[in-house]
């Protein structure tokens, strides 16, 4: 599918639920509307075959009464075929991409550089902007003053734009905070180093998408001030602590401008409780290889099928970059992570991804060194999966499962599904590796409990 046909698709159901002998609300207009879009691009499919499909034309045929209810409990049926009392979903406007977003190249190119007053004349801000010449910079007092001003523009096109607009700050909070978990949900109890904002790559899977409000990137210059708390942070834990960079941003994608994994790296030496993890999706490692690894440093990889990789992570480096920049980060010295989330349930992703533990666990370097594993599935909250039709025309990452709203809001394929794939993924780690510990991102302490997942000691 382009965007050509998925915009021929819209035109298609438009005209078939104009022909519903009565008036649609809004609600459930667009209802209707999601279901049968999301079916015809799940299968392939144009509108007309899938109304002959499921005889959606002799429901018309057969005047008013309980029309709508008819259509829907037959779309219900071919969309969500898993679909059984208690498991509950929900409509939404359908997000059309006229447009797509850019993809990042590797290279960053801001048009504009912002610099916090405070922070102008700090050596790290002027190594920084040395690397654009030709970028407008322009000191401001605070971030927040020029916020709004460069806030004017549709959110899903703010988003698209975010790398025009680099924005140097002093942090003063919110240095190391806890890893959000949904409550009900079991923590793997790490902990976020807020050191910046924005990721250039653009998955469709992202939360940053819908969560962030942000004109651009933001990146700290007072880096040296993170050290005391960090240090703090280091004497008065009661034991060993993860903690990472990759949750707001990818940790390496700007780090031949930043610089900042060979700060944190020596820095890190020092201290006697924090493993520090350095997550990323790309092959950008130089800064890793000038530096001496330390036992607390983990260099991790967010992992995916080739499919999944080319189709729906725009800008991120190729699986099989991925794993050549692990093993070079292995044979250094460094202890290796992977991230196998989102796994994504889709036609062949059994083979797939057995496929790529397989590519990752046969390299005995990445085997004798891997000190993590974690496992988690596509989830979304409400909103993300339209502002991604709206950059992107390639969504069926998100049509070709069944997604159902859990306690916590989120959608989340069903338990049974979960389940099967996490058991599966452990099954074939463990044909290569009997003792790498492996957690879940986002799941009950039962789910850990039945699948047979400790803690990390």
């Amino acid at each position: 599918m382009d965007i050509h046909k998925n915009n021929q698709v819209e035109t298609e159901i438009e005209e078939f639920l104009s022909r519903v002998p009565i008036r649609l609300g809004v609600n459930k207009y667009n209802e209707l509307k999601r279901l049968l879009y999301e079916i015809c691009l799940r299968d392939s499919i144009s509108c007309g075959i899938l109304l002959k499909n499921l005889r959606l034309e002799e429901i018309i045929l057969e005047g008013k009464n309980d029309v709508f209810h008819k259509l829907k409990k037959r779309l219900i049926w071919a969309r969500y075929p898993s679909f059984k009392g208690g498991l509950k979903t929900r409509a939404s406007t359908l997000g059309i991409c006229r447009f797509e977003s850019p993809s990042w190249n590797g290279m960053l190119s801001p048009k504009k550089i912002f610099i916090e007053k405070s922070v102008r004349n700090y050596t790290w801000t002027n190594d920084f902007i040395y690397n654009f010449p030709s970028a407008d910079i322009r000191e401001i007092e605070t971030f927040r003053d020029v916020e709004k001003s460069l806030s004017k523009m549709k959110h899903a096109q703010r988003y698209s734009a975010r790398q025009d607009n680099i924005f140097l700050v002093k942090n003063k909070d919110a240095f190391i905070k806890s890893c959000p978990c949904t409550k009900k949900y079991k923590s793997c109890a790490y902990w976020v180093l807020n050191i910046g904002f924005g990721c250039p790559i653009d998955c469709s899977y992202c939360f940053l998408q819908l969560y962030s409000n942000s004109p651009g990137i933001i990146l700290p210059a007072n880096i040296e001030d993170y050290y005391e708390y960090i240090r703090d942070f280091d004497k008065r834990a009661r034991g060993k602590i993860r903690i990472g960079t990759g949750e707001f941003t990818d940790s390496l994608a700007f780090d031949r401008y930043t610089k900042y994994s060979r700060l944190l790296i020596s820095f890190f030496k020092e201290l006697k409780y924090l493993t520090l993890e350095l997550k990323t999706k790309t092959s950008e490692i130089g800064g890793l290889l000038d530096s001496a690894p330390n036992d607390n440093i983990v260099v991790s990889w967010s992992m995916n099928t080739d499919i999944i990789s080319d189709r729906y992570e725009r800008g991120a480096d190729t699986i099989a970059e991925r794993i050549s920049a692990a093993i070079k980060a292995a044979r250094k010295g460094y202890k290796i992570g992977f991230h196998f989330d989102p796994i994504v349930f889709y036609r062949g992703w059994h083979a797939d991804y057995k496929n790529i533990i397989a590519r990752i666990f046969s390299n005995n370097i990445l085997n004798n060194n891997t000190a993590w594993i974690s496992l988690g599935t596509l989830r979304y909250t409400p909103g993300l999966k339209e502002v991604a039709e709206e950059r992107f025309f390639d969504n069926r990452i998100y049509y070709e499962g069944e997604f159902f709203i859990d306690d916590d809001g989120k959608f989340r394929y069903p338990e049974e599904i979960r389940k099967d794939i996490y058991g599966k993924m452990i099954e074939w780690v463990r044909a290569f590796n009997k003792s790498v510990w492996i957690y879940l991102c986002m799941e009950p302490k039962e789910m850990w409990s039945e699948l047979g997942i400790q803690d990390w000691k």
